[in-house]
């Protein structure tokens, strides 16, 4: 399961077409009894990439290794935190063997856009069972999407395990 949560972490972030903003807000949370801060805008690209995560986590929600497969671009590979890699086909046979699985992506993701290239840094938390006991792991990823024909992909993704 936790090779399962850490490559479906790595797919989740698998690219999706570009997607209308969002109009949403992160809320910083104290890390101390100190008030919390007010609510801050996210930025165009915040916006986006958060909506375009959200969307890769929908389709491994519901399975759609199809729509999922239309977001990873041909070069796609994901370095999982097993040191081992997948490429795009692989990930998808994988992903397509897991069973219902939830995914929450944690706010804000940090984004760096170069032109038509991104390198994003999120965290999500991906649900489900293993061995039939509920499981959840937290996945940080490092994205570098592509923007071909105006759809926003991923071109490699490298995961690790990160504490809840």
């Amino acid at each position: 399961m936790k090779t399962f949560l850490l490559s479906l972490g790595a797919a989740a972030l698998l690219t999706l077409p570009a997607a209308g903003q969002l109009a949403t807000t992160a809320t910083a949370q104290p890390m101390t009894a100190a008030p919390a801060r007010p609510a801050v805008a996210l930025t165009p690209d915040e916006q986006l990439f958060t909506t375009l995560l959200n969307q890769v986590g929908a389709a491994i929600e519901k399975g759609d290794m199809v729509a999922l497969g239309k977001f990873m671009a041909p070069e796609y590979v994901h370095y999982n935190p097993n040191n081992g890699s997948g490429a795009r086909a692989e990930d998808l046979a994988y992903i397509g063997t897991w069973g219902k699985t939830g995914v929450k992506v944690l706010g804000p993701v940090r984004v760096n856009r170069y032109g038509n290239t991104a390198v994003t840094v999120a965290t999500s938390v991906f649900s489900g069972n293993d061995g039939g006991k509920p499981s959840s792991r937290a996945i940080q990823m490092m994205i570098v999407w592509v923007l071909r024909a105006g759809n926003w992909q991923m071109a490699v993704v490298q995961s690790k395990e990160v504490p809840a």
